[in-house]
């Protein structure tokens, strides 16, 4: 008991207030959208927006979108998570289809190359699919990286992008005109 009275002590001698937490200074920026073969951004007017000329038919045509998140001017110690959100979605009505899939292999007794077409995966429901990945990490020196994921439908619409940090509580948008 004796042993247990200096612990009690020392734990009531501290306060909520005499606790310093050391501020930090996060920033975090959309750097580029870039093109579908990622090799350089997409163009972006004086209004600050991107845009994107969508080519394909019926499936998504997928681009990635950089940037950056930085504490106190340096890289994170540690991955940080960060939160995208869109304002566009498109249905994936049921029996359409999802993919074609082709088996290749060689036939083990002639040592031909045989090529399978396999039956077509389809949806077997009617399902709301998002344009943008839900969330991402930072990497290496701070870099952040998400897909967008637009259709040929919406062309003509404007796709509002979302990058949120929690822990900072810093919320940054960008926009991308579909052509």
């Amino acid at each position: 008991m004796k042993k247990l009275i200096p612990l009690l002590i020392l734990f009531s001698a501290c306060s909520k207030d005499d606790i310093i937490v050391p501020q930090k200074n996060y920033t975090l920026t959309i750097d580029s959208v870039l093109t579908r073969d990622g090799t350089k951004s997409l163009t972006k007017d004086n209004n600050g927006l991107y845009h994107l000329k969508i080519t394909t038919i019926g499936t998504p045509q997928s681009h990635r979108i950089t940037g950056r998140i930085l504490v106190d001017g340096k890289e994170p110690q540690y991955p940080l998570k960060i939160d995208w959100e869109s304002n566009l979605y498109w249905w994936l009505r049921k029996q359409d289809v999802i993919a074609t899939i082709t088996k290749s292999y060689v036939n083990y007794f002639t040592g031909q190359f045989t090529i399978v077409n396999l039956p077509p995966l389809v949806a077997n429901k009617d399902e709301l699919v998002r344009t943008i990945n839900l969330a991402s990490y930072s990497g290496t020196k701070g870099e952040i990286n998400t897909v967008i994921s637009p259709i040929r439908e919406m062309i003509g619409d404007t796709m509002v992008v979302k990058a949120n940090h929690t822990l900072s509580n810093k919320i940054i948008y960008t926009k991308i005109v579909l052509e």
